[in-house]
């Protein structure tokens, strides 16, 4: 949390009385360690980090790193920072790792262990197989952990400025500010951040995130004109351009910009195949305030849905008279766009079929080639396995 409740008064050299009576405000931020006192309760502060003067929290995040001295795991919280001094100032950030001390009667339950400050403004932090990896600027650099100092071991050059950091085992997905997503690889046998693809469209990025299907890995991002895109890799497809190309699996207008990705692990439904039962669902939240979760399911059920989907926005009456169909298109604002599959369906206009009448349901039911109850079953399953919202 960061609080700009400090005001501060400055003294100005002006001589006359009005100048001297102004005050300036200068923003001061921290960031707050909350505990939940009980099941229900209410959210205490537990610790209170204070930046210093312009300085602002960009990334917090709690990581495991490897401490290379005592060969154990430790669990610390990273911070990354940057000071913002106006346009004419470099830019420069800190790192921060804390540690959590478990004493009930201690006040302050993080205890600082490290700070270095940072040539560019410090975005993103994550760790990798016990390193940790930060991004500051245009810089990646991955470190390992002595204890007490942070050591580069491995560098990767973004194009501009990296936006997001995500990893699934030796995998690193980040977002860059102007040029899209970046897909990495790391090899601890000779120290290597390898690239593996990136998409060669320009996309101003909000946000990065692995979405997973079993054993299939996706790579989704949203970016600044509201809309979220899914790539995969697939180096063995001619259209990839031997692996160096990332591809669309899915596009999809959200409508707000969205800012976080939460991975989540999903409920199995029953009887579904023991491949897919590693599924995990992708929880966002948005600038206006809302809050919205993507989803894998198996094909089958995704083309039921579909046709529903298309009769649905026939059958139901259009809010506003806008169509639910072309909302949902992607919207490029002039830029050059290549349209990707049509490989998402919108549930919250799924969710209108319930509320027809039951004459109309079985009606569209066997339009579609199914059945009321297949539908249904369907949309508990999805519900089931969302059931974390």
């Amino acid at each position: 949390m960061a609080d700009q409740d400090l005001v501060h008064h400055m003294d100005n050299d002006a001589t006359s009385a009005d100048d001297l009576q102004k005050t300036y405000t200068v923003e001061e931020f921290e960031v707050r360690v909350l505990e939940l006192e009980k099941p229900s309760g209410r959210w205490e502060t537990r610790s209170t980090i204070p930046m210093q003067s312009f300085e602002n929290a960009l990334t917090v995040r709690i990581v495991t790193l490897h401490n290379t001295t005592t060969k154990e795991n430790e669990t610390l919280m990273a911070i990354g920072t940057a000071y913002v001094q106006g346009e004419d100032v470099a830019a420069r950030g800190r790192v921060l790792l804390f540690s959590f001390t478990k004493s009930e009667n201690s006040q302050n339950l993080v205890t600082e262990v490290y700070s270095k400050e940072s040539k560019g403004a410090v975005s993103a932090v994550a760790s990798l197989q016990g390193h940790l990896l930060i991004a500051a600027g245009p810089k990646i650099t991955l470190s390992k952990w002595t204890g007490s100092e942070l050591t580069a071991v491995a560098f990767y050059d973004a194009p501009l400025h990296v936006v997001s950091l995500n990893i699934v085992k030796n995998f690193v997905l980040f977002g860059d500010i102007h040029k899209s997503v970046y897909f990495l690889s790391w090899k601890e046998q000779g120290s290597q951040l390898t690239l593996l693809a990136k998409d060669f469209g320009s996309l101003d990025c909000f946000a990065t995130e692995f979405l997973i299907d079993g054993s299939t890995l996706n790579l989704a991002v949203s970016d600044s004109d509201k809309n979220l895109q899914i790539f995969y890799y697939a180096p063995k497809m001619v259209e990839s351009w031997k692996g160096q190309k990332l591809l669309s699996r899915a596009e999809f207008h959200v409508g707000a910009h969205l800012t976080k990705f939460m991975r989540l692990q999903m409920l199995p439904a029953p009887g579904l195949a023991s491949e897919k039962t590693n599924r995990f669902a992708l929880l966002f939240g948005t600038l206006d305030g809302g809050i919205g979760c993507i989803a894998p399911i198996d094909e089958l059920t995704f083309r039921r849905l579909q046709s529903l989907q298309r009769k649905l926005v026939d059958a139901v009456p259009h809010v506003c008279g806008l169509n639910p169909r072309s909302f949902r298109q992607f919207k490029s604002n002039g830029k050059a766009h290549r349209p990707g599959p049509d490989n998402i369906i919108d549930f919250e206009l799924l969710a209108h079929y319930e509320m027809l009448s039951l004459e109309e349901q079985l009606d569209i039911a066997q339009q579609i080639g199914t059945t009321r109850a297949q539908i249904l079953s369907n949309f508990a399953d999805i519900s089931l396995g969302t059931s974390f919202l």
